[in-house]
């Protein structure tokens, strides 16, 4: 298990029991999951296939008089939102919220950070994480990466949560672990995700601290992304195009029109029509994570 530094003394948002329910409900499980391996799997995996990565409530936070903090920092609010639009939210407030559910649950679940190494992305504590800990042995159940399973970290060898297109495998880095993952629309090389000790674990407020950050610099400023895992496949919306990975590994490309964008937020990632149409148009010229 990583060694634990200490973090900040700050409560920890829970979530209330009726929240709780109805979040549970809409993932489909029907009762309450066990405190085991088996359990956070199911929680897990129904997370992973139902709640997208997404900056949609994040760019109509830009298009609006920008006064307050980004939305979906408090867990609550995240989960109201997705309760009641299907919205997820960028890592920060994604994973803020899948951990306030595992830690109500109780699960022993702890906030970590470290970088994803992407070209042109600012490095170091760019990226919020979560692991679960479980008979002594740590799981990465990050909903960014959607791997419908928890992956376990093995000092000194390799892990893989079983191959498919949802794997991720995690290779140890000395003292730590690189995570790596495939996103939904670069399938020829993983995106790394470095754990950095220092930063394990790390409080609420350090999570809504680095959230607030990304106003400044982010590749999730200035146009519409959001991507969904399904258990057979990957669906990811970008500034131009659409991509879809089929179980198979294939991926197929498409340039949707804008009748066709806005359709297929609600059909397909299951947005509400309400925060659809709320959608500002693209920044043009602006950033956009590559490729998209």
């Amino acid at each position: 298990m990583l060694t634990r530094n200490n973090a900040a003394s700050v409560p920890d948002p829970l979530l209330a029991p009726n929240l709780v329910e109805a979040v549970l409900s809409k993932l489909g499980l029907q009762k309450r999951p066990s405190l085991d391996l088996a359990g956070l799997n199911s929680v897990f995996a129904a997370v992973s296939g139902k709640i997208p990565f997404d900056n949609v409530r994040k760019r109509i936070w830009f298009a609006g008089p920008q006064i307050g903090p980004l939305p979906g920092g408090d867990p609550t609010e995240f989960f109201s939102n997705w309760l009641r639009h299907g919205t997820g939210g960028t890592c920060w407030p994604l994973n803020g919220g899948v951990y306030a559910l595992l830690r109500t649950l109780g699960f022993d679940a702890r906030r970590i950070v470290g970088s994803v190494i992407v070209e042109g992305y600012p490095q170091g504590a760019n990226h919020g994480s979560i692991l679960v800990t479980l008979d002594g042995t740590d799981y990465v159940a990050d909903a960014w990466m959607a791997s419908f399973k928890a992956l376990p970290l093995a000092p000194g060898r390799p892990t893989s949560t079983g191959g498919g297109i949802h794997d991720i495998r995690s290779v140890p880095t000395g003292n730590a672990f690189e995570i790596l993952s495939y996103a939904g629309w670069l399938r020829e090389q993983p995106l790394p995700f470095r754990i950095e000790p220092e930063y394990d674990p790390v409080d609420h407020a350090f999570f809504l601290d680095r959230a607030e950050r990304t106003k400044v610099v982010g590749f999730f400023n200035d146009a519409v992304f959001i991507s969904r895992h399904f258990p057979d496949s990957i669906l990811t919306l970008g500034r131009h195009s659409k991509f879809r990975v089929a179980a198979d590994g294939s991926l197929t490309k498409t340039q949707p029109s804008g009748t066709e964008r806005k359709a297929a937020l609600v059909e397909e990632f299951g947005l509400s029509e309400e925060i659809v149409d709320a959608i500002p148009t693209d920044v043009s010229g602006g950033v956009a994570p590559p490729g998209l």
